[in-house]
């Protein structure tokens, strides 16, 4: 079994996807627990992060956005632009496993939105922090415990076009029937020791280091757009 470096809560690290050598997303985070076993982080609405889209390329007008997500994985032409996260998020990383499971919280009151299970890679340690790859297929949680599916096509399509190794899908599968028996369990994140999570309010925002952040040497890709820059469509999302 592999463990994971220990980070000093109150830290920030960086959660970085990579995919075919490339940065692909890289997102601060403020330390809450760290063992070797697990970490969990803080990312609160407003933090600055850096993901790699293609929205407003030529070669995606009139796409949809799981058809551009798709078409940046298979080409690797996107764009490193800076977003705004939202809302409040926990995120919660664990040894050997394929997801990370995010507990969201709206940035008014505090209030628990729901858990979002994004299936990956499972994590490596970088110098920074931690790093894997966002593998399509998300599972929603609502907070009275019933769920649905997200991208099952999409991770379909992904496999069929060799985007994604089919023994990596069947992985996903074990991981996906994982969660719902954890689920079931009322083990945790699915808790209310989760759930009832509140930061101090003195805690800062996390903050990436240069080399991550926007147009930073990490970045193969050329840089997009930035926060403060004119509105951008309002339905855009990263395309992981």
């Amino acid at each position: 079994m592999s463990v994971l470096p220990v980070h000093l809560p109150g830290t920030d690290v960086v959660i970085e996807e990579r995919w075919h050598g490339h940065l692909w997303t890289a997102v601060p985070h403020r330390v809450i627990h760290s063992t070797p076993q697990m970490l969990i982080g803080w990312v609160p609405a407003g933090t600055r992060s850096v993901y790699a889209t293609n929205r407003g390329l030529p070669e995606t007008i009139g796409l949809t956005r799981d058809q551009r997500k798709l078409l940046a994985l298979k080409t690797l032409q996107a764009r490193a632009s800076e977003f705004a996260e939202e809302p409040h998020k926990l995120c919660l990383y664990r040894a050997d496993r394929w997801c990370r499971i995010n507990l969201g919280f709206a940035p008014d009151d505090g209030r628990f939105l729901g858990w979002y299970v994004d299936f990956e890679l499972p994590v490596e340690p970088t110098p920074t922090g931690l790093v894997t790859k966002d593998l399509v297929l998300d599972l929603w949680i609502e907070p009275d415990h019933s769920w649905q599916w997200k991208d099952r096509d999409d991770l379909r399509t992904a496999v069929s076009e060799g985007l994604i190794d089919a023994g990596v899908a069947a992985e996903l599968d074990r991981e996906a029937a994982r969660i719902l028996a954890e689920l079931a369990a009322g083990s945790d994140p699915f808790t209310d020791a989760f759930t009832g999570f509140r930061p101090e309010p003195e805690w800062p925002i996390p903050v990436l280091p240069s080399s991550h952040g926007w147009a930073g040497t990490a970045w193969s890709l050329s840089p997009g757009w930035r926060v403060g820059d004119p509105p951008q469509d309002p339905q855009d999302q990263p395309a992981r």
